[in-house]
């Protein structure tokens, strides 16, 4: 076989689970001589009459078991691991279609994880020149960051995902723990499964939120050659794609469906950029940390299986033909499998002018067709895979040293390949150019002008990278100085933008009296509103003309305040008789100007009054001391003050029966337009109501 191996594909339809629809659209069918490849046909969901079919080497009908697959496709990559070869095992499918009970199963029916493990002690235990050791490490990821499980998960840091120089893809600090059997393995899966992400949606009661990636690896070691081989088996069990109108997820449950479906979905895009070829298209690796570190799995150095697992469902028939056909495409990714062998001998110091072969590359690993291994998918289990001759471990000593390049998930040593220096290298140079037969020729002379022309080519060399370091040096020195002084700069510029000392002070004081003048002025707003609501009660009660009436008394004793200057008094008077004749524009503008001229502090100057025009009367009668009548505004002039001012306090006081207060008023307007000889008897009265 040639030095690629295409991922292998194995498809598991599962049973159908209580109260799911299934029509039994899906259906195997297998080659009737039982050689050729096996059928999987998927009716179309948008016309049911059309039905597409997809060959595989290995698929598995609803009635399948836990043995019949591992026997099949997963024990003959036992003997590959063995061989230093790294191998790679993921179930991929849609969620709820059983991919953790393919990979990890039940104590009573257990899957292909501890069949492997198993499996790999029974091969440990056959090997007796080498001393062989095998090494454990878990991990998960969730949300795109990666989390070690053999360690406390509440308190598991995230894990980087780093590259080292020799292009080996790992994670770093994830903890390997050395395993001696399989109980010890069991006791550590069991206490690592248990803190691995899981959740319950509407498909599956215990749903996977992550992927898990388990990683076996086995050093086996030849003292005696002083030769070790590592292989390791990747066993990863991917998280399911969801349809969220199916799963009923909650807000944490869809932040972490859509970080699966984002994963799985740059895990589509890498395999169709394989697919499309390297010089075609960029391949993707980066877009996802699953990706990432599945690389040397897709087109790498390792051997793959991709195992689809089916739900019977017509739910996930769209589903079903999505994972078939990443199926078909992942089948058709070529990786480039070599043997990670290290020599453990310790390398001797060459000459400096000494000759030497260019640094090895790691040995491809020829290995036969899985398909010729295994079989049909219906027939017997043929012997186990068998790895080409190699060289032996013991007869190591002629080969040269292989630095391998080993690539997978951990975070094993690798050794470095050694480089060799600028006159190490122009010497190989002009070896390779002149070819071996020509450089034997070469006289003493001919070798030390070559010596020295290398030494003159390194010296030169050296001397520039020196000039270079020590400008870059200049420059680095220069650039911080300049941010230095930007810094200096931009201190200052705060410093001058700065208000001074004492500046805010006035603006705070003059803050504190605007305070103090809003609050008085809402307090006499208070008051005005509370005097205006209570002759509002007052002057509902009234009759209009007794309201109008009682509005000129008010009206008469204001100008009476304001006359000798008592603005404030005159004011509150004018605003209840406001309260009374609220539609008198004249008795509105006297509030303003008085409002104005207290406010103010001056002197209150009243409107002059119009002319009124001369009423044509009938000669005026005199009283009893032949002095004329007056008439109704002259009575008002005349009126006594005192006497009004008592009974309008009387009325406002909150004491007094309404409809006495109201017969006062009543009292006072006739007092008002009555003469003098009734306006005596009319104090009188309103005395001895007071009283009461």
């Amino acid at each position: 076989m040639s030095g690629t191996h295409k991922i292998k594909i194995a498809a598991r339809l599962r049973p159908r689970i209580e109260h799911e629809i299934d029509d039994q659209g899906i259906q195997i069918t297998h080659d009737e001589d039982g050689e050729g490849p096996s059928w999987i046909c998927v009716p179309n969901p948008r016309d049911v009459t059309q039905v597409f079919r997809f060959p595989f080497t290995s698929c598995y009908d609803q009635d399948s078991t836990q043995e019949a697959i591992f026997e099949q496709d997963v024990r003959p990559l036992i003997d590959v691991v063995y061989s230093g070869v790294t191998v790679t095992i993921f179930a991929y499918g849609v969620t709820s279609s059983g991919k953790t009970h393919t990979m990890q199963g039940t104590k009573a029916c257990p899957g292909v994880i501890p069949r492997v493990v198993e499996a790999m002690f029974e091969q440990k235990a056959a090997l007796l020149r080498s001393n062989v050791e095998l090494a454990v490490s878990y991990m998960e990821i969730y949300k795109d960051e990666c989390y070690d499980l053999l360690v406390d998960r509440e308190t598991a840091p995230k894990l980087p995902v780093r590259e080292n120089d020799v292009g080996q893809v790992f994670v770093a600090n994830l903890s390997s723990v050395p395993i001696a059997s399989v109980e010890e393995f069991t006791a550590i899966y069991s206490q690592a499964s248990k803190q691995r992400s899981v959740g319950a949606t509407n498909l599956n009661r215990s749903s996977s939120r992550s992927h898990a990636m388990l990683t076996l690896e086995v050093t086996m070691t030849d003292s005696s050659a002083e030769r070790s081989l590592t292989g390791k088996i990747n066993l990863v069990d991917l998280a399911g794609s969801e349809n969220n109108k199916l799963t009923g997820n909650d807000p944490t449950r869809m932040a972490e469906s859509a970080a699966i479906n984002k994963s799985l979905s740059v895990l589509g895009q890498v395999v169709h950029a394989l697919n499309q070829g390297a010089a075609q298209s960029r391949i993707p690796y980066r877009n996802s940390k699953l990706t990432r570190i599945l690389q040397d799995a897709l087109g790498g150095n390792s051997v793959g299986l991709l195992i689809c697992n089916l739900a019977p469902g017509t739910k996930f028939r769209q589903d079903t033909l999505n994972t078939l056909n990443f199926a078909v495409r992942t089948k058709n990714v070529e990786n480039r499998p070599v043997v990670n062998e290290r020599d453990m001998r310790p390398q001797p110091k060459p000459h400096f002018a000494a000759i030497l072969p260019p640094p090895p590359k790691l040995a491809p690993a020829v290995l036969q067709p899985l398909e010729a291994v295994a079989g049909p998918s219906r027939g017997p289990r043929p012997s186990i895979a068998r790895v080409a001759p190699r060289p032996s471990l013991a007869g190591a000593g002629q080969s040269r040293s292989r630095v391998p390049r080993a690539s997978g998930i951990g975070v094993f040593g690798v050794q470095k390949g050694h480089r060799p220096s600028g006159v190490l290298a122009l010497i190989n140079e002009t070896a390779e150019t002149s070819g071996s037969l020509g450089m034997m020729q070469l006289t003493d002379k001919e070798i030390d002008e070559r010596i020295a022309r290398a030494v003159e080519v390194e010296v030169a060399r050296r001397l520039k990278e020196r000039e270079e370091l020590e400008r870059q040096e200049k420059e680095n020195i220069a650039l911080q100085l300049n941010l230095q002084r930007e810094k200096e700069k931009e201190k200052l510029k705060e410093e001058d933008q700065r208000l001074p000392t004492g500046v805010l002070t006035p603006l705070m004081a003059r803050h504190r009296d605007l305070d103090n003048e809003l609050r008085a002025r809402l307090e006499e707003l208070e008051d005005k509103y509370e005097r205006g609501t209570k002759e509002l009660q007052l002057a509902d009660v009234l009759s209009p003309a007794s309201r109008k009436k009682t509005g000129r008394a008010y009206v008469m004793l204001a100008r009476a305040h304001s006359e000798k200057g008592d603005l404030q008094v005159a004011l509150d008077l004018y605003r209840k008789a406001e309260s009374y004749v609220p539609d008198n524009v004249k008795l509105k503008e006297r509030v303003i100007e008085i409002e104005w001229a207290v406010k103010n502090g001056a002197t209150f100057v009243p409107s002059p009054k119009k002319p009124r025009k001369a009423k044509k009367t009938k000669a005026g009668k005199c009283n009893a001391m032949g002095k004329k009548v007056m008439n109704g505004d002259e009575d008002k002039e005349d009126m006594p003050m005192d006497g009004i001012h008592q009974m309008l306090e009387g009325e406002s006081s909150g004491s007094a029966n309404p409809l006495k207060r109201f017969k006062v008023e009543e009292d006072v307007v006739q007092a008002v337009s009555e003469t003098p000889q009734k306006r005596v008897k009319c104090e009188i009265k309103v005395e001895g109501n007071s009283d009461i």
